[in-house]
């Protein structure tokens, strides 16, 4: 299993592509969600099916996680334990041990609101970067 597919199916499981990117986002009024606002969302569920791997996280409210990750190529399947956390910038950190794979899974994203759509991007610095919207 590749690990940058793995790591791009935690962070934005349970998401689409959205079709813009950071700077369109924020000129259609997008806004980084402030820390505790972060923090303030609770249970969130993460799903996401790959070509290669099925994942699906819970993102509990007292900064754990939980799940499956399945690998589609024959790896079998592992059981996802770990931790998420908020940093001061706003950036949601997600921390997972992968144990019948035997690996550990680090991703970050900041979290943008527009309307009462959420979505994910890698920085909060790069105009051109791609964003995902979160589906719930």
């Amino acid at each position: 299993m590749r690990r940058a597919a793995l790591l791009a199916a935690l962070l934005a499981a349970g998401a689409a592509q959205a079709q813009v990117n950071l700077g369109e986002l924020l000129d259609l009024g997008g806004r980084k969600m402030a820390p505790a606002e972060v923090a303030a969302l609770g249970e969130t569920r993460l799903r996401a099916q790959r070509a290669d791997a099925d994942a699906d996280l819970t993102l509990r409210a007292d900064g754990t996680v939980v799940g499956r990750v399945d690998n589609k190529q024959g790896h079998g399947s592992s059981e996802a334990l770990g931790r998420w956390a908020v940093d001061a910038a706003g950036q949601r950190c997600i921390e997972v041990a992968l144990p019948a794979f035997r690996m550990d899974v680090r991703d970050c994203a900041y979290l943008y609101l527009l309307g009462k759509d959420i979505y994910f991007a890698p920085s909060d610095a790069d105009l051109e970067g791609k964003v995902v919207q979160y589906v719930r």
